[in-house]
């Protein structure tokens, strides 16, 4: 957590799952971050233009307040190959991710109740995407 991050090519993403796979893996790699995608992507109701709505979950973000969690977002989004695609990233603590669930209000929880809450799996974990939200189970 905190360590540098090995230099990529730099080079866009070619596909939207690529580049979310690689930023999860930086932010991984960065924070211990583990990385859930919401919103019209998640849903499959993104136009070309639409943003990345994403949740960064991680006991690192403790030590800050909320507005000055990872701030080298846009660096680590550009490394992954973000360059001219917009993101929305949200940081949490674990007991912050929960809070905001189970206080069913804000775009969080509103996500989880219509299972639109997908954690993204790097391909080193299983290999499957899972959608998390009210009646099912996070494995």
């Amino acid at each position: 957590m905190g360590r540098d991050i090995p230099s990529t090519t730099y080079r866009k993403a070619q596909t939207q799952e690529e580049l979310i796979e690689r930023f999860a893996r930086i932010m991984r790699q960065r924070y211990g971050a583990t990385m859930y995608l919401f919103g019209s992507r998640s849903r499959g109701t993104a136009r070309p233009v639409s943003d990345y709505d994403m949740i960064a979950v991680s006991e690192a973000f403790r030590r800050d307040k909320r507005t000055a969690r990872a701030t080298d977002r846009l660096f680590l989004w550009w490394e992954a190959g973000g360059w001219g695609e917009g993101i929305d990233l949200h940081c949490y603590t674990p007991e912050e991710f929960r809070q905001e669930i189970e206080s069913g209000m804000g775009y969080l929880a509103d996500a989880w109740e219509r299972c639109e809450l997908t954690e993204v799996k790097i391909s080193d974990d299983l290999p499957d995407k899972r959608v998390v939200g009210r009646g099912l189970e996070k494995a």
